[in-house]
């Protein structure tokens, strides 16, 4: 699998080291406003540049990375961080550095179909996609679509994933945090709150129920 992955982390150590080297100044804030523009704004930072290189330099997807991605991606490096400080705290050592991730996974045999994450603890896998919207009302509807698109992720990966492993799947549905510089204190709650329930769920049905 580590193959048909953006990037692959064997330990959240190592994905930790990968978030801090990309050099944020002051962390990467979930904004209000359209990736696109969001993305402009930072189209000359570094750790744009150093993400966009990835996906070139993987020569497996036949196109550059957009501007828009790079920032979907930095809003979901966010929340994925926070639910692993939630893990670290909630499950013993050895548990912990069990958990393997892998990023923006590349469906086989699926037209180039990509999974946000994977995370994996033994033989279990979970598909997680992330997607913020910019209002309370969306969150159902966007959860809704998002999960149908992982059942069928899910079908194809059992097409060529053995018998013993586990799918999983999980749409993560965020918020922005910020409207310019005010913080948006009820979003970043909400979103604090789900980052808890995933860890939650990987915790019952992956760590502990094996």
């Amino acid at each position: 699998m580590k193959e048909d992955a953006l990037a692959y982390y064997s330990k959240p150590k190592d994905y930790l080291r990968f978030i801090e080297g990309l050099n944020i100044y002051n962390e990467w804030k979930i904004l209000k406003g359209s990736m696109n523009t969001r993305g402009e704004a930072i189209r000359h930072k570094s750790y744009a540049i150093k993400l966009r290189k990835m996906f070139s330099d993987k020569k497996a997807f036949r196109r550059e990375a957009s501007i828009s991605e790079t920032v979907s991606w930095l809003d979901s490096f966010v929340m994925m961080t926070r639910t692993l400080d939630v893990l670290k705290r909630n499950n013993s050592r050895e548990e912990y550095e069990k958990i393997e991730i892998y990023f923006e996974y590349i469906i086989k045999m699926s037209k180039k179909m990509r999974i946000d994450f994977i995370i994996r603890y033994e033989t279990n896998l979970l598909l997680l996609e992330v997607r913020m919207v910019d209002n309370f009302t969306k969150l159902k509807g966007t959860w809704t679509k998002k999960k149908s698109e992982l059942l069928i992720y899910k079908e194809l990966m059992y097409n060529y994933i053995g018998s013993d492993i586990k799918i999983l799947t999980y749409a993560l549905i965020t918020l922005h945090e910020y409207e310019r510089r005010e913080k948006m204190h009820k979003h970043i709650k909400y979103n604090n709150n789900q980052a808890e329930y995933l860890a939650e769920y990987i915790h019952k049905f992956m760590i502990k129920n094996r």
